[in-house]
């Protein structure tokens, strides 16, 4: 009699750490889905749907100060102003959550300055050849 009463305890304690353990493989693999590549691909689409839409959005043709491209030229007027507009306001104007910075380059992949040498429109944070977005290109 008492050899079972020990039985049911182990059997009891097995099915305890078995569940123990498949709880803890359900963790892990909800914990790599949430923050390993899936995340990531997420993250990535997203990004490359709002660089799509982009340039879309400053050629809209609207009249929209973020609107600076008209057919295949760029508006220097409109590109001013856009320019002299903060980069918070014209994060929102355009519709874009991820940081960003708009810049032109020649066809030899020389920079061309936006206004008054800085190299681009957009995020402090973005690089444009080891320089800022907003800083000037001579220094």
């Amino acid at each position: 009699m008492r050899e079972r009463a020990s039985l049911k305890k182990a059997q009891t304690w097995s099915t305890d750490a078995i569940v123990g353990v498949v709880l803890f493989f359900i963790a892990v693999v909800l914990l790599f889905y949430l923050t390993g590549p899936v995340a990531e691909n997420r993250q990535t689409a997203k990004l490359q749907a709002e660089a799509d839409k982009l340039p879309s959005i400053v050629g809209a043709g609207k009249n929209l100060t973020g609107t600076f491209i008209d057919g295949a030229k760029v508006d220097a007027g409109k590109l001013a102003s856009a320019s002299n507009v903060s980069y918070e306001n014209l994060k929102s104007l355009l519709g874009v959550e991820s940081e960003f910075c708009i810049y032109f380059e020649d066809e030899k992949g020389n920079i061309v300055p936006v206004q008054e040498d800085r190299a681009g429109i957009g995020s402090p944070l973005v690089n444009i050849s080891g320089k800022g977005c907003n800083e000037s290109l001579s220094g």
